[in-house]
């Protein structure tokens, strides 16, 4: 922590700091914060704190909390360098902020609550109490725009479990199962993958799925180093330039089942 601190109040990480945010209340204010998270983790004071404030001004950028107990975003080690992560909760924020979403969400499906397909091929479900003390056996995330347009993604766990081996190297984020870390990055991915591939997206929403789990250099080049990166977003439904688009035109080849 005291090597953060030092390097922090260096003359090109305060100009970093204060180029970016535009602010010196704002600029104060991160600095307080990130050096919270980083007094917090042990394992964050051993990276390199380029990386580290790269991570937590993308998070300040999106404005994005990086409270752990709050889930929008986080500053995650990995080995000496620091990844940008998004929550799940996160993406719904940033979805919500376009103002085009309706309905938004995510949520684990529990043994009994799959019923199959209708003759569309599109995935049903009866959620019902009676079987919250079942093993959840997948995760769904669907969205409703207000122009009517309405995209679901349903996930196995076995399918969720092959994305971590596919995506990370040691599946670290992935093992914890019994406190929930498996349930987040679960939520996390269907739901990123639904809104990349269907959704309209925000130039926030684009830059948040782009950097999660990148080291951010210097530079603002992405190092995934965990890994391996996932799917761009698809940039032709960038509301931005397309308000009333949606990304309907995805190759059959390039869906998901």
């Amino acid at each position: 922590m005291a090597r953060f601190s030092v390097t922090i109040r260096e003359e090109k990480y305060q100009a970093l700091i204060n180029n970016t945010l535009g602010d010196k209340e704002l600029a104060r204010n991160f600095v307080a914060n990130i050096s919270t998270v980083v007094a917090q983790n042990q394992a964050l004071q051993n990276c390199d704190a380029a990386t580290i404030l790269s991570a937590g001004l993308m998070a300040e950028s999106l404005k994005l909390p990086l409270s752990p107990t709050l889930g929008f975003a986080y500053v995650i080690p990995y080995g000496k360098q620091a990844q940008f992560q998004i929550g799940y909760k996160g993406l719904i924020q940033l979805a919500q902020r376009t103002g085009l979403y309706e309905r938004l969400g995510v949520r684990p499906v529990h043994q009994g609550e799959y019923v199959g397909q209708d003759e569309f091929g599109d995935d049903m479900f009866n959620f019902s109490h009676e079987f919250d003390d079942k093993p959840i056996v997948g995760y769904y995330a669907y969205f409703k725009l207000l122009n009517g347009f309405k995209k679901t993604m349903y996930w196995t766990v076995a399918q969720c479990e092959a994305h971590g081996v596919r995506f990370s190297k040691t599946g670290k984020l992935w093992k914890d199962k019994k406190d929930g870390g498996f349930e987040a990055m679960a939520s996390k991915t269907v739901l990123k993958l639904l809104l990349n591939r269907y959704g309209p997206m925000s130039v926030d929403l684009q830059k948040a799925i782009q950097a999660d789990q990148a080291a951010i250099k210097e530079d603002g080049s992405y190092e995934y180093v965990d890994g391996v990166e996932e799917e761009k977003p698809a940039t032709n439904v960038n509301i931005d330039i397309v308000p009333d688009g949606v990304n309907d035109d995805i190759p059959d080849g390039d869906r998901p089942f």
